[in-house]
Formats: structure tokens, C-alpha cells, sequence
């Protein structure tokens, strides 16, 4: 009788064993399938209209279906979906709605738009290649900044179907080089103050310093303005003369 209860007792302590694994297996998990796709889908809505097909597999890889307009949403929707707690992976089978453009057509509109992202300070770096819809960047930029930048503005366009960026980034402590700095500066004067040909600036340990004529006090203004912006600028002393051009 008492080997009998000592062998219930034991099954008893393996049964409770048994229920708490359980209960901390269902923990980790936290959600049933059904409950982590309500999760997306709803997180998708707040953003997206468009109806998307969404099922969790059994190994809890989020499979994602349907359409977009541009890569950006595709790109988009999958930071927004990664962004949900319990998701694991994601299976991205969303596809790009875009209309089919000339490879020279899509790279001349990814150029254009490079040159007007005020975040790049270095547009000219960075090299522009496409294939059946597919865009290739590459070049070296100063900052990552700009990279990030350059895929985001390059997700935008018609035509994109898929990025390769292959850009890669120079250190801190080159980005940061008086030369460095110096060849970015000049790109800033080149994009965004072509008319001012008789702006001269140097470089001393990050510090600028702005000398000759300008147009305008705008321009004297913005010159200044424009160079802090630039990581690595410690100081700008601005000795513009604002010296009108005459007509």
C-alpha cells in the first residue's frame, strides 16, 4: 500500500512537472497563429487599405500575399510587420504593381531624384545601374545617412522592382578628414548654390571657414546654414560679403 502511494505521488510530481512545462511553453509562444495574423493584419491596416492575404506557417514564419504599387510599400510593409511582437521571419510574397519602364528611362528618374534628396549630400558619388527593372547602386558615400537615403528615394520610382545596393561607406574617422569634408562641401556648393561662383570656404579641423562674395544675404545665410548640417562640421565662421550682382 505505501510502495502504491508512493508511486501515485511520484506520478502526481510528474503530472504537475508535465503542466508547468506547459504552461511555460504556452508563454514563450504567447499567441495562437490565428491571433499573431489578426496582430498583422491590423498593424498592415493602420497604414494600408489594400486587403492582404496573411497566414502564420506552423514553424511561425508570417506568410504575406498580395499587391503594392511601388518596391517602397513592399519595403514598408515588411518593416511594419517585423516591427509586430511574436513574429519570427517573414515570408514576403507581396508583389510590386509597377509598370514596366525602359532600363534607361527608370535610371535617368532615380538620378533625377538622387540629386533632389537634400540628405545626400553627395549625389554624384553614388552610381545608378538597371536591369529589367532592377536597380544597382553602388559608389561610396560619407555617411550611412545617405545610403539609407538613396534606397528609400530609389524605392519611390516607377518601374523599381527590386534594389541591389552595393554602396558602401567610408569610417567616421575618413568621412571626417578636413579633405573629406572639403570634397563634400564643394558637392553642396555645386547642387544647391550653382550661381554663387565666388564663395571660396577651407577647412581646419572641421571648422569652416566661409570667405568672398555672394548674391544675397539669403544666400549668405543658407551657405552657412547648409555647411553645419554636414556631420563632421564643428563650426562655421561665415565672412561672406553679400555683393549683389549687378544686371
Amino acid at each position: 500500500m505505501k510502495n502504491l502511494s508512493n508511486a501515485v505521488r511520484a506520478a502526481s510530481v510528474v503530472l504537475s512537472l508535465a503542466f508547468l512545462l506547459g504552461s511555460f511553453q504556452v508563454g514563450l509562444a504567447g499567441q495562437s497563429p490565428k491571433q499573431l495574423a489578426v496582430k498583422v493584419q491590423n498593424a498592415i491596416g493602420r497604414y494600408y487599405a489594400e486587403p492582404f492575404n496573411v497566414t502564420i506557417r506552423d514553424d511561425g514564419i508570417v506568410h504575406i500575399q498580395g499587391q503594392v504599387n511601388t518596391l517602397y510599400d513592399k519595403l514598408r510593409i515588411f518593416d511594419i510587420v517585423s516591427k509586430v511582437r511574436g513574429v519570427k521571419d517573414i515570408e514576403d510574397a507581396l508583389i510590386v504593381n509597377t509598370p514596366t519602364l525602359p532600363n534607361d528611362m527608370i535610371e535617368a528618374n532615380v538620378r533625377d531624384q538622387l540629386m533632389l534628396v537634400s540628405s545626400i549630400l553627395e549625389p554624384n558619388r553614388i552610381k545608378v545601374r538597371v536591369d529589367n527593372g532592377i536597380v544597382f547602386l553602388s559608389g561610396k558615400v560619407s555617411f550611412q545617412r545617405e545610403r539609407i537615403a538613396a534606397e528609400t528615394a530609389t524605392s519611390w520610382q516607377k518601374g523599381v522592382k527590386g534594389i541591389v545596393d552595393n554602396i558602401t561607406v567610408m569610417s567616421p574617422k575618413k568621412a571626417r578628414s578636413d579633405q573629406n569634408l572639403t570634397a563634400v562641401l564643394h558637392d553642396v556648393m555645386r547642387d544647391q548654390f550653382p550661381l554663387e561662383k565666388k564663395v571660396a570656404f577651407s577647412v581646419n579641423k572641421g571648422v569652416v571657414t566661409v570667405t568672398g562674395n555672394c548674391s544675397t544675404l539669403w544666400a549668405k545665410r543658407m551657405i552657412a546654414k547648409e555647411f553645419s548640417r554636414v556631420t563632421g562640421i564643428r563650426k562655421v565662421i561665415n565672412r561672406l560679403k553679400v555683393v549683389p550682382i549687378i544686371e
